[in-house]
C-alpha cells in the first residue's frame, strides 16, 4: 500500500448528486488508491522517488527498469505496477537493496520468482515451467456471467494454443457479432482440459528461446520494445 495525494478528487457519488451536491467533490487524504485507475501512476512515482533516492536511474527506452552501478556491482529491478524483479551480480547486494526498500514501504518478498504478473513460476533442477492456472480457474468461475460483458480477460501467455484465438475477437470487443461470441465460446470450452499445462524450458534440441530488442531506434531514439518466442525452430508469440 502507499500514500495517495492529497490533490487526488473524485466526483460525489450519485446518491448525494440526488441531495443538493452535484458541485461538490470528494478529495482523498491519507487514503490509499489501490484498485481505482489512478492506483498505477501513484504507486509508480511514489516507487520512483524511492528507487532515485537510492541513486537508480530508469532506463531511456523502458522507464519501468531501474539500473544501479556501483564499481563492480550491478542492481536491475524491473517494476510492473505492483510486481517487481530484482536481479545483482552480487547476492548480497540484493539483501541490502531488501532492507533499504522494506525501510521505506511494506512489501512482500519472496527469495526466488514464484509469480510474476499473473504467471506462476516453478524451477527444478535445470528445468523452468510458466503457467497461468488461478487466472484460468477465475475465468472458467466467472463464465457465462463474466463473457456477457465483453470483458473476459482471457489468457494469451503462456496458453500460446489461444493467443490467436484470443487476440482476434479482443479487437472487436466494443461490438462483438455472433462469430465473436462463438469463438470465445470454444476458447472457454477448451480451457477446462489445458488448465494445468505448462510452458517447460530445459536444456536440449527442443527449447524455448525468447528474443527482445528495445533499441530499433538507435541510441539516441526512442522505439518501441519487439519480441520473438519460439518453440524449438516453430514462433509461438511475437510483437513489436
Amino acid at each position: 500500500m502507499f500514500p495517495a495525494q492529497s490533490s487526488t478528487q473524485l466526483p460525489m457519488p450519485a446518491f448525494l448528486t440526488t441531495s443538493g451536491f452535484v458541485f461538490f467533490f470528494l478529495q482523498l487524504k491519507g487514503k490509499a488508491l489501490y484498485g481505482m485507475r489512478q492506483a498505477g501512476r501513484c504507486w509508480w512515482i511514489f516507487l520512483s522517488d524511492i528507487l532515485t533516492w537510492m541513486v537508480f536511474a530508469a532506463m531511456e527506452v523502458d522507464q519501468s527498469l531501474y539500473i544501479l552501478c556501483s564499481g563492480g556491482d550491478t542492481i536491475a529491478t524491473w517494476i510492473h505496477v505492483d510486481d517487481g524483479v530484482v536481479a545483482s551480480n552480487l547476492p548480497i547486494s540484493v539483501s541490502d537493496f531488501k532492507l533499504r526498500l522494506c525501510a521505506e514501504v511494506d512489501i512482500k518478498w519472496h527469495d526466488t520468482i514464484c509469480q510474476i504478473v499473473g504467471w506462476e513460476c516453478e524451477f527444478s533442477e535445470g528445468e523452468v515451467a510458466i503457467m497461468q492456472r488461478p487466472l484460468t480457474k477465475s475465468i472458467l468461475d466467472a463464465y457465462p456471467q463474466r463473457i456477457v460483458k465483453s470483458n473476459c480477460p482471457l489468457p494469451v501467455l503462456p496458453a500460446t494454443d489461444v493467443a490467436v484465438e484470443v487476440n482476434y475477437p479482443a479487437r472487436h470487443s466494443m461490438a462483438p457479432t455472433k462469430v465473436h461470441w462463438c469463438i470465445l465460446d470454444h476458447v472457454v470450452g477448451y480451457l477446462p482440459k489445458t488448465q494445468h499445462h505448462q510452458l517447460m524450458t530445459r536444456p536440449g534440441k527442443v527449447s524455448l528461446n525468447l528474443w527482445s530488442d528495445a533499441g530499433w531506434g538507435d541510441d539516441l531514439k526512442k522505439s518501441q520494445t519487439g519480441f520473438m518466442l519460439k518453440l524449438g525452430n516453430a514462433p509461438i508469440l511475437w510483437s513489436s
